[in-house]
């Protein structure tokens, strides 16, 4: 994506200076200097740089249309990186900024649209997806995502807010089963323990939805097993559902712990990793039922770890993913023990460059994935 936005932009720069230098007028190695600082701040990630690069040469030809081309695609990019950097925030200004210049950018409408959705503006997150849909009618992108949005908003339209620090709650007032207090002083602790321990504390507001059991499986296309989820919101049922206090709270920490491993690692992480440190907040809350693992030790019955991310989907028989969760509990739990919480917050930074899990590990832990998965092993 970035070598492709790289291509465009320095296509753009480039038209732009042979409309102003037909002929290579005097100045035009000055013009020439600054389109390279161009190229290599964009090669570098820093859009904002390459932003200031440009304006130079915007101040001879502020109406080129070429020039504000570009500056749409480094805006775009801008906003992106921000996006990636959970900093939801600077991300809309970035992307407002380009929509005055085109308001028929796709990508800029697209971008709008999620960030409006994951900070639960659905009104506004609908006008923008609605835009993108008559620029391109047939994306299967837009349509989905439309489809997605008229099945939430039929139910959460309904929900009362509770805006907590960094928490946007939204509920049933009047649902049996839980206090909306308790669920924020549930969340409160989570985000100063677990943001402890990840050395993490997110300033966007994370939106946590709080369904009838009813709403949650209409909504949701998953299997029986499945509680709750976080998929950019935390989703959970609670009416209707019969939780105690203790089971509400073990649920939240594990979702709000997938929502900080999502901001840690750029939603590059292993599905093992992911659930593993779920698990592991959560088991301060309530202990985590490690049978599936003992029966898998006394049949000689693990799942290898090259296949474990694969046994938590959603097509494998219940047993299968409740064994998957225990292996991936006490793994993370023997890394912990074994190398310290920092060290994994050390390995999630390297992630969040894009590397690929296993190449991480051994880096980091020296040793061969499968040298790693003996020795957990050995000691269970």
């Amino acid at each position: 994506m970035k070598e492709t936005i790289f291509k465009l932009v320095l296509t753009l720069v480039g038209i732009a200076l042979l409309v102003m230098h037909q002929g290579a007028a005097p100045g035009y190695a000055d013009e020439q200097s600054w389109q390279k600082l161009i190229e290599e701040a964009v090669a570098n990630g820093d859009y904002a740089a390459a932003l200031d690069y440009l304006s130079r040469l915007e101040i001879d030809q502020p109406d080129n249309p070429e020039l504000k081309k570009a500056r749409v695609q480094l805006l775009n990019s801008l906003g992106n990186s921000y996006y990636r950097d959970r900093d939801l925030s600077r991300a809309r200004d970035t992307f407002l900024e380009a929509l005055d210049l085109n308001p028929r950018n796709y990508l800029t409408l697209m971008m709008l649209g999620e960030i409006a959705y994951y900070s639960q503006r659905l009104d506004e997150a609908r006008r923008y997806w609605e835009a993108a849909r008559n620029l391109r009618p047939g994306d299967p992108r837009i349509v989905d995502r439309l489809r997605k949005l008229s099945k939430e908003e039929a139910i959460e339209s309904k929900l009362d807010a509770s805006q907590l620090a960094n928490f946007d709650i939204r509920f049933h007032a009047r649902a049996p089963g839980y206090k909306v207090y308790d669920i924020e002083s549930y969340l409160l602790e989570a985000y100063q323990e677990i943001g402890y321990d990840f050395n993490y504390y997110p300033v966007r507001s994370i939106v946590v939805l709080l369904y009838t059991a009813h709403e949650f499986s209409k909504l949701r296309d998953t299997p029986y097993w499945v509680g709750a989820l976080y998929d950019g919101k935390i989703r959970l049922p609670v009416s209707g559902e019969r939780l105690s206090a203790a089971d509400i709270k073990k649920i939240l920490w594990h979702e709000y712990t997938h929502a900080l491993i999502n901001d840690e690692t750029g939603n590059n992480c292993p599905r093992w990793l992911h659930e593993g440190l779920a698990q592991c907040q959560e088991a301060k809350v309530v202990p985590v039922d490690e049978g599936p693992l003992r029966y898998a030790l006394r049949h000689d019955g693990l799942i290898p770890l090259s296949q474990l991310d694969r046994a938590f989907g959603f097509d494998q028989p219940p047993r299968q993913v409740h064994l998957a969760y225990a292996q991936a509990y006490s793994l993370v739990d023997y890394l912990i023990q074994r190398y310290g919480f920092w060290r994994i917050n050390v390995i999630l930074g390297e992630l969040k460059k894009g590397k690929n899990w296993k190449l991480v590990f051994e880096d980091e832990l020296l040793m061969p994935i499968s040298e790693l998965e003996k020795e957990w092993i050995s000691q269970l």
